[in-house]
């Protein structure tokens, strides 16, 4: 089913359940003031919304949890994507960098590289707009590309 269509559903649903609590609402209201008691008994009206409220919370939360999902097999397939256009080398740091929510220090990756490869590597992505580099004291700060980032944490 389309993703619209399931967003239309939703809301068709949701207002359906308010339409209906607030036409009974209005209708025990006017019978307490016309007849000073309503026919329906509360003790069946309070539990019968509270669980069509479970239900249409249930299946709403159903139809938008699959969008959910949609969009995290979606941002997977951009970062394998994105990570097979890299070469080896840089496809490790940029996995580090993403495993570390888009920022890490350039003196952990080199203890976690070596140094000359480190600085080899964070320039090539540098140069090709992946990362950029940020002065922290003695070391840098490598954050991912604005771009990539809003694509993996949004």
């Amino acid at each position: 089913m389309e993703l619209s269509r399931k967003i239309m559903i939703g809301m068709i649903i949701i207002t359906g359940f308010i339409f209906l609590v607030s036409v009974t609402t209005l209708y025990v209201q006017t019978q307490i003031t016309e007849y000073g008691f309503c026919p329906i008994p509360m003790p069946v009206l309070v539990p019968a919304f509270a669980s069509l409220g479970v239900f249409v919370g249930s299946l709403t939360y159903y139809l938008m949890f699959i969008r959910l999902e949609e969009s995290k097999e979606k941002r997977s397939e951009i970062i394998h994507s994105m990570l097979e256009m890299l070469e080896v080398d840089e496809k490790e740091v940029v996995k580090k960098i993403i495993e570390n929510k888009g920022e890490i220090f350039q003196s952990k990756l080199s203890s976690l590289f070596g140094k000359v490869k480190t600085c080899r590597v964070i320039a090539s992505l540098v140069r090709r707009g992946i990362v950029f580099k940020e002065p922290y004291g003695k070391t840098n700060k490598i954050k991912l590309n604005e771009k990539f980032r809003k694509i993996l944490y949004t």
